[in-house]
């Protein structure tokens, strides 16, 4: 495994064949109390299908990255994207209608106010401000298609940058040698371009990319109902830095603190971590029930054999006995355990993350090198692998993983990211040259951290889970008992989701700042996973952000309970919340 850097330009290259293997996917469709018979699952795209059975239990074969689709009349139609590890999904399928008072509305949007995104602007990439209000994929009522700036990275010029990004755009020179882009070949119109409000027929010559903050797309039909016979050839929305953009804290450049609005009043609802322990399986709660060490060790010789083919089981009992003063016998379940799953990258990401919140960073190390080779066109790979090199002293390693990885971006070998992990590289590769430039660079001096980031001064939090499938809700309460909700469901947040399984990470970070002191509180409503199965949260905290006092702490949370609010934390730093 030390060799792992050296075939790294082996793995490269090969970076863009996709792997073959079918996998073989079975679960049980319910309608939350009932099996449901007669379910249509297809792979989207082609006439390959099967149905559910009497017992709303199905079985097909996929290959990773197909869309299964899950239909049956009067229930809400689910797509769910085959990710390298999918053995198992379990659907509950919901009704396709909406109640509001007393009428049934089928086949709806969600609906969000134009000021619910407005506030949402500044933390959601998918939102775009127009003449016509703000507008994303989920909430307008025609087609509609969105790019982030960071998108758009990489590329010579807008109209490149656009025609690689957005299937079925041309772009040609017309008169002038000027350029202009066509949406589609039915009209042979080209489209108009919004630019901060304003509208255009040629996109103004000085729109750098990096101006950039949104791209929004609405093509011919919809164009021409809403803005006459000019926009038949669609129009291109596009705002900028030098726009004004998504609700703002008063008279201030802020975007507007969520967790303040006055209609969310924290009613103390959530579940302590010791009631939490409730919903542990019986093994758990006996071995948090011991008398001393020795009554735990007699646990685990009765209870290893029956629980052999269970990895969850050695995860749980290593990290009690790694928190209960015998790590050498913890070291000897953890070493035992992981030789059976070292083909699965989720399990070997959960052993990761344990490992690294009891400072095991090296051996953590030797597991995130794994699941790089068994990923190597996740973006989450690449985090972790750098993260990890970070952690255990191997500055230019870091450096040079993350310089890799925007290589790939930029070359196309690898997805670029428009809704999350983008800005998490971002600002983790200026937080290493920052603090540790000197080590990075032979002969360099220690750095103040970037410009772009001086402003914020507090506490970043980094949130990571092992598994793709699992939706949440996390609710962070300020100070002031307001509380802030980020949606990590199906049902909210499915262009969130999509987008992270297509290019492949699973994380978000959220930033407290000194503007709210006091206390604040974070909690979950964990939902589940589409398995039987629980699923491991990471939360790395880090204290100082970006001061040469900047502290890191790691806390892995075990989510089994289902749809009950737990308190993960307390939080006693100053600060408004945001995503970023």
């Amino acid at each position: 495994m030390r060799k792992f850097l050296c075939g790294l330009a082996f793995l490269f290259a090969f970076l863009g064949f996709s792997q073959e293997t079918k996998n073989t996917i079975k679960g049980t469709i319910t309608d939350g109390n009932s099996p449901l018979q007669g379910v249509s699952i297809i792979i989207k795209g082609t006439e390959i299908g099967t149905l559910s059975d009497e017992k709303g239990t199905y079985l097909i074969q996929a290959r990773p990255l197909d869309i299964l689709v899950f239909s049956f009349v009067g229930m809400k139609t689910e797509e769910i994207i085959v990710q390298d590890v999918t053995a198992r999904l379990n659907i509950e399928m919901q009704p396709d209608v909406e109640e509001l008072d007393e009428v049934v509305v089928t086949k709806k949007k969600n609906r969000y106010s134009q000021k619910d995104l407005a506030i949402s602007y500044a933390v959601d990439s998918t939102i775009v401000n127009t003449s016509l209000g703000y507008l994303n994929p989920d909430t307008a009522f025609f087609e509609f298609y969105t790019l982030s700036g960071d998108d758009l990275k990489g590329s010579p010029d807008v109209f490149e940058a656009l025609r690689r990004k957005l299937h079925g755009i041309r772009v040609r020179t017309v008169e002038f040698g000027a350029k202009a882009i066509f949406l589609s070949s039915r009209t042979g119109t080209r489209a108009i371009f919004e630019v901060d409000g304003s509208l255009l027929k040629q996109l103004p010559p000085g729109i750098r990319i990096e101006d950039i903050t949104r791209v929004g797309v609405m093509y011919g039909n919809q164009a021409e109902q809403r803005f006459g016979k000019i926009a038949i050839g669609g129009v291109i929305f596009i705002n900028t830095k030098n726009g004004l953009h998504g609700a703002r804290e008063g008279n201030t450049k802020r975007p507007y603190d969520r967790a303040k609005l006055r209609n969310n009043k924290y009613q103390d609802d959530a579940i302590t971590k010791e009631t939490n322990q409730n919903g542990y399986p019986k093994y758990l709660k006996e071995f948090y029930n011991s008398k001393n060490s020795e009554a735990a060790v007699t646990l685990h010789e009765k209870y290893k054999t029956s629980y052999k083919n269970s990895p969850y089981y050695f995860i749980d009992v290593y990290q009690y006995f790694m928190t209960n003063g015998n790590p050498k016998l913890a070291e000897t379940i953890r070493s035992e355990a992981i030789k059976t799953i070292e083909d699965n990258p989720v399990l070997l990401k959960a052993w990761a993350y344990h490992m690294e919140s009891n400072k095991e960073v090296k051996e953590a190390n030797d597991l995130y090198e794994k699941i790089f080779i068994l990923r190597p066109k996740y973006s989450q790979s690449y985090l972790d692998i750098a993260s990890s090199y970070r952690d255990i002293g191997e500055y230019k390693k870091s450096a040079s993983l993350f310089a890799r990885y925007n290589y790939l971006v930029d070359k196309g070998f690898l997805k670029s990211d428009s809704l999350g992990i983008s800005s998490i590289m971002e600002r983790e590769v200026e937080n290493l040259l920052a603090l540790e430039g000197d080590k990075v660079m032979e002969g360099a001096k220690t750095t103040n951290r970037s410009s772009k980031y001086t402003e914020f001064d507090g506490t970043r939090l980094l949130f990571e889970w092992n598994d793709s499938e699992a939706e949440f809700e996390l609710q962070f309460v300020n100070p002031q008992k307001h509380y802030y909700t980020w949606e990590h469901t199906m049902e909210v947040n499915p262009s969130r989701i999509r987008d992270e399984k297509e290019k492949g990470y699973s994380c978000e970070e959220f930033l407290v700042d000194s503007s709210l002191p006091g206390k604040w509180q974070i909690n979950i409503n964990y939902k589940g996973n589409k398995k039987l199965e629980p699923s491991y949260l990471k939360v790395t905290t880090y204290y100082n952000y970006g001061d040469t006092s900047q502290k890191k702490e790691v806390k892995v949370y075990r989510l089994a309970l289902r749809n009950v609010n737990q308190q993960l934390f307390d939080l006693n730093n100053p600060g408004i919340i945001s995503a970023d």
